[in-house]
This record gives structure tokens, C-alpha cells and sequence, in this order.
């Protein structure tokens, strides 16, 4: 396996220096080049040390890890956030992070995170990430979207959605494993970062994975089964848009 290293930054000396430990206990094949609890004194060097990783916290005072990021613009690294504040998830996604762990950091979901920047290092075409571009690249997500449901957040592997339904302002999901979860967010909020993925809307109220789909059934807007056996109705208005995207036009 490939060797890589990175760059870790949180100010907090307990977090960076369990992350260190963490890092090198589940995969020594990633040098930790240097940590930084100052967030501008990274700015100053990742361009000097040039790491293949950047473990970044995101709620430091000054400059938080979103704000460190927009300060470099574009990047030529990987990026795993590390917080303990799950409401920052989302935004992570837009920031086309390479994965987001919460603290305290579980080993299992570290080496995942790592095992992944492998993957992505050894398959990538080209290096170059502009971080002020809001839109996500479907290359760049990790591959877990963040629900905040009633009971908490969970953290959802985007494979295993087959659709999402609208009820007011929550969204039920529909998984491969027979679940549903209620997310306190609109259906809007998840359409905006799963449709650059393979999502479309095909209702108002529907979004649906077209890696799920099994079948068309031809109607005045028609209707999509699912490969949960689920019929979900297509809307006039979305019809055309839904034929460009499985190449039907």
C-alpha cells in the first residue's frame, strides 16, 4: 500500500495528539508530517508540506475549519473533518469533504476514512479541488450523508437510499434494509446534495435513487418502481427531466 501523509490541525493538544496516536495504530502507512493548533500557521505551511491528508476540526477560535479552507481556495489534498458537532455535516458535504468523524474518534470508522484516501489516491484523474465552488462533486463526497432524524444524527451510506418522500418539512427516508427514518430537514435541503449524485426528483414530494430503479410503467406522468417494490408516481412537470437523466429522450 501506497504511503501517504498528513497534516492534522485542531486547537486542542489532547484531540491532535489521541488523533496521532489513533492514526498510527490503524494505519501506519500514513506519516503525520506535522499538527498545528493554530489554524493560520497552517495556512502557512500546507503549501510547504504539501500532505496527501488534511485532518481538520472545524470549531477553533479565529479561524474555523471551513475558513481555513476558503482561505487556501484551491487544494490539491484530501480532506477528513473531525468535530464533535454533528450540525456540520451538511456542510462538510458542500465542501466535498473526503469524510467527517465525530469525536471522540472510533478506530474502526478512522481506518474506513483512510481506507478510502487510498481508494480515491489510487484511482483519482486529477488533483485539483476548487473549495469556493459550492457545488459538490459526486467524485469528491465520502459516501455517507448526515441525517439529523428525532432521535439524533445519523450517518446514512448513500447506496443504501432508495428514496425520499416529503412531508412538510421533514423527509422520510426509505432504505434497502426495510428501515425509515424521519429527518427534521426538507426534502429541498437533501435534493440540493444528492441530485449532482445519481438522485432524481421525480415529484414534489419524491427523490429517488436511480441506482434502485427497476422499472417505468408508462402513465400522463407515469410511475417509477423501486427495487423495494415501492411505486412512486412521476409528476407531468418532472417527467421530461427525469427521461435526460436515465437517458431516454
Amino acid at each position: 500500500m501506497m504511503k501517504l501523509s498528513a497534516i492534522l490541525v485542531d486547537d486542542e493538544r489532547a484531540s491532535l495528539d489521541a488523533l496521532r496516536v489513533k492514526i498510527q495504530k490503524v494505519a501506519p502507512d500514513v506519516d503525520v508530517l506535522q499538527t498545528f493548533q493554530h489554524p493560520s500557521d497552517a495556512v502557512a505551511s500546507l503549501a510547504h508540506y504539501k500532505p496527501d491528508v488534511l485532518f481538520l476540526d472545524i470549531d477553533m477560535p479565529g479561524m474555523n475549519g471551513f475558513s481555513l479552507l476558503r482561505e487556501l481556495g484551491t487544494i490539491d489534498f484530501e480532506v477528513i473533518f473531525c468535530t464533535a458537532y454533528g450540525q456540520y455535516a451538511i456542510d462538510a458535504l458542500r465542501m466535498s469533504a473526503l469524510d467527517f468523524l465525530l469525536k471522540p474518534i472510533h478506530e474502526g470508522e478512522l481506518q474506513q476514512a483512510i481506507e478510502r484516501l487510498h481508494q480515491k489516491r489510487q484511482h483519482r484523474e486529477t488533483v485539483s479541488i476548487d473549495i469556493n465552488r459550492p457545488t459538490p462533486s459526486p467524485h469528491a463526497l465520502f459516501n455517507k450523508i448526515a441525517v439529523s432524524s428525532l432521535r439524533g444524527l445519523m450517518f446514512v451510506p448513500v447506496q443504501d437510499i432508495i428514496r425520499l418522500e416529503a412531508d412538510s418539512n421533514y423527509t422520510t427516508f426509505y432504505l434497502v434494509d426495510g428501515r425509515k427514518i424521519v429527518a427534521t430537514r426538507t426534502l429541498k435541503d437533501f435534493a440540493d446534495l444528492l441530485e449532482p449524485l445519481s438522485f432524481v426528483r421525480i415529484h414534489r414530494s419524491s427523490l429517488i435513487n436511480l441506482q434502485h430503479l427497476s422499472e417505468y410503467v408508462r402513465g400522463e406522468g407515469g410511475t417509477v418502481v423501486m427495487s423495494d417494490g415501492s411505486e412512486v408516481e412521476v409528476s407531468r412537470r418532472e417527467k421530461q427531466h427525469f427521461f435526460e437523466r436515465i437517458g431516454w429522450v
